[in-house]
């Protein structure tokens, strides 16, 4: 004859599964098979045999009313047995416990409604600030597109000044043109 945790060992499974083997209990059919190989090499366990018990000795569950009942009975026992004063002790008590904690509660109230209204200022300032930042590179867009226009027509006039002195041979009033990439050095331009 073998030990529940002897079984359990040789069949390696747990001793809750070797008890559920032993008393008819549904567990899968690899720890049946395990537990049976262990109990045909150990030898059964001394186990005592479940008794069933009969449906007249089985605790009756009581009704509402009854419960009812107990409790009202219950309650006057105590009742009775407290003296008057611990009613004004127990609210003398949850007075002065509680009266700390809700002065807490008040001022935890009060700086969450401190925090609620600094997170809005900030929320507005920074908002501010962005808008301003947004306007100040909206500016600095428009002041260096502004300045490219102008350069880009300065640069186009002298484009124009080049071609006419190119296609003249002259410059204006009579000047003469010379030619820093001339390769005789210097000499009038064409």
């Amino acid at each position: 004859m073998a030990t529940i945790l002897e079984l359990a060992a040789y069949a390696d499974v747990s001793a809750e599964n070797v008890l559920r083997v032993v008393h008819g209990e549904p567990v899968s059919e690899d720890v049946e098979r395990r537990v049976q190989e262990a109990i045909d090499a150990l030898g059964a366990p001394p186990l005592p045999h479940r008794v069933e018990v009969l449906p007249a000795l089985q605790p009756r569950v009581p009704t509402t009313d009854e419960l009812l009942a107990r409790f009202q009975s219950a309650a006057s026992e105590l009742e009775a047995a407290l003296p008057g004063g611990v009613g004004s002790v127990v609210y003398e008590a949850l007075r002065v416990e509680v009266r700390p904690v809700a002065q807490h509660v008040a001022e935890l109230g009060a700086l969450f409604e401190r925090m609620l209204a600094r997170l809005e200022e900030v929320s507005t300032s920074v908002e501010d600030e962005r808008r301003d930042r947004l306007q100040d590179v909206a500016l600095l867009t428009d002041l260096i597109t502004s300045g490219w226009r102008s350069v880009d027509r300065r640069l186009g006039r002298l484009e124009q000044v080049v071609a006419r002195i190119e296609a003249g041979g002259n410059g204006p009033h009579g000047a003469r043109l010379y030619r820093l990439d001339d390769a005789t050095g210097g000499g009038p331009a064409d």
